[in-house]
């Protein structure tokens, strides 16, 4: 209970003390599924201005009975909501 209680305080504290960043240029990511869906998936991004970006997705999947793979491009409009607060729309 106190490795809990000590563990929740330094938690909240790196929280507050968390500040916004700037939007990098560049991002990359890695989406993990399971069997009911498609399976991995690794995702990167680039910044062509300040409000739009290109997003470009590869995924597999390894079955039993099936495999498959997906490439996906997509064109993102980003706009400021509020202090850094970001939403986008695309595809």
């Amino acid at each position: 209970m106190r490795n809990l209680v000590f563990f929740m305080a330094i938690f909240s504290g790196i929280i507050f003390q968390t500040q916004a960043q700037d939007i990098s240029k560049n991002a990359i990511g890695l989406r993990l599924g399971d069997s009911d869906g498609f399976g991995a998936e690794v995702s990167y991004q680039r910044a062509i201005k300040d409000n739009n970006r290109l997003e470009f997705d590869l995924g597999w999947r390894n079955g039993t009975n099936y495999d498959g793979v997906k490439l996906i491009g997509l064109y993102q409009w980003v706009w400021n909501i509020d202090g850094g607060f970001n939403w986008y729309a695309g595809p």
